[in-house]
């Protein structure tokens, strides 16, 4: 327990489900929260993330609806928009292509029932996750990504939480199942705009011979935070790529757990996090090869502006039976200030011989050879800072598979790696 009350009391009052699956799982959910509580310094780890950003203010649900602001779009992209945790608008179920169900949960509950009962729940542990317990517990509100076997989408999914109004926490909650053979490409944004707090979680099933892009956005404004996660489950021949970016926010952490199952399964984790002022940016991962001849492979990277801190953990984990793993991590933190702190945690656990794992973790500062350069060609210094702090960034950010995203996150990064920034 902390050692102050926090101001953020989490409301849990009884949910309403159709489903009594629903209602045992939240029933659950709230009597682990209550054990649980907020983590603490003791927390191993919890021991470099400071909680008073999420919980130091009187944090509350949204008292009613509200509408969609104008916001940014994905061109070209099959959408499905939450704000404050109500479900505002998606495509008609007539005009989904065939073999894919997109809806909100709250629907699927009456139209999908089988669904939520077989995989709601079962990848998100919360026995030991805080704040996977707070979210569970909560009205299971969000998007459900049904892609039956074979079904192969050439337009990306757009999934947009938005968190608006000071002192509102939400607790988004995506569920996303790609059945034997299926391909897709999702898209899943959380935009907060004033002092808020989002409890995020999803749970990703990628079933035999399956393909899953998967691109995570953190928008947050100055006072925001976001504390959640990502549960993967990857079978048999199937490919999970996860790429994640987090801008902005007082406090941002993610913790991505993923479970390679089936043999021949691969997964690739990519991370940007930037982070300047006070802010804090965190990132936990736990990979777990626990068959024979599956790939894995994480490269994680950070900016730091200001007093900022950057915290990544990456965990690989080596089942004894998981010969021919093949498993590579690289996390690397750049410092554009000598007040930031970044701290990259390599950590290997493995229990079978025939196996080929490696890692790699750097901290420094901009290479003064390669600014010297630019700035002899008639670069003043901001422009050649921020070119050589975006080719960084674009080591991750290269990946991406939809190509507006990524266009309008190196904009984003060049906005705010602007003069007002350099210390």
């Amino acid at each position: 327990m902390m050692a102050s009350t926090p101001l953020f009391q989490p409301d849990f009052a009884a949910q309403d489900h159709p489903l009594q699956i629903l209602s045992a799982l939240g029933l659950k959910a709230r009597k682990k929260s209550n054990e649980l509580g907020f983590p603490s310094r003791q927390d191993e780890d919890w021991r470099l993330t400071t909680l008073t950003p999420a919980t130091d203010h009187p944090f509350a649900k949204a008292p009613e609806a509200t509408v969609a602001s104008e916001g940014w779009t994905l061109p070209d992209a099959i959408t499905i928009t939450f704000v404050n945790d109500r479900f505002i608008g998606g495509v008609a179920a007539n005009d989904l292509p065939p073999g894919v169900t997109m809806t909100a949960l709250s629907s699927a509950a009456h139209s999908h029932p089988q669904l939520i009962e077989n995989h709601l729940g079962r990848l998100a542990g919360f026995d030991d996750q805080p704040f996977v317990a707070l979210n569970t517990a909560q009205g299971l509100e969000g998007a459900i990504i049904h892609l039956a076997p074979g079904a192969n989408l050439d337009r990306p999914i757009n999934i947009v939480y938005t968190t608006t109004g000071d002192d509102i926490v939400t607790y988004p909650r995506t569920l996303i199942i790609a059945e034997e053979g299926a391909n897709a490409t999702v898209v899943e944004t959380f935009a907060g705009d004033g002092r808020n707090l989002i409890c995020p979680v999803t749970e990703v099933a990628v079933g035999p011979a399956a393909s899953l892009k998967h691109t995570r956005l953190i928008e947050l404004g100055a006072e925001g935070s976001c504390i959640g996660s990502v549960s993967a489950a990857v079978e048999r021949n199937a490919a999970y790529r996860l790429n994640s970016a987090c801008l902005g926010g007082s406090l941002a952490r993610t913790d991505i757990h993923v479970g390679l199952n089936g043999e021949g399964a691969d997964t690739t984790l990519d991370g940007l996090t930037l982070v300047e002022g006070k802010d804090q940016g965190a990132t936990h991962v736990v990979v777990e090869h626990r068959v024979p001849n599956c790939t894995s492979t994480q490269r994680f990277r950070s900016v730091l502006d200001g007093r900022s801190k950057a915290v990544f953990t990456g965990r690989i984990i080596v089942a004894e039976d998981a010969q021919q793993t093949d498993a590579r991590q690289s996390s690397r933190s750049l410092l554009r200030s000598p007040d930031a702190v970044a701290h990259n945690n390599p950590q290997l656990e493995i229990y079978a011989d025939d196996v080929r794992c490696t890692h790699g973790s750097t901290v420094g500062q901009l290479d003064p050879e390669s600014l010297f350069y630019l700035r002899a060609r008639g670069i003043d210094r901001l422009t050649a800072e921020g070119l050589l702090t975006l080719a960084f960034a674009s080591e991750v950010l290269e990946g991406i598979p939809v190509e507006a995203v990524k266009s309008r996150l190196e904009d984003q990064v060049m906005a705010q790696l602007g003069p007002e920034t350099v210390r």
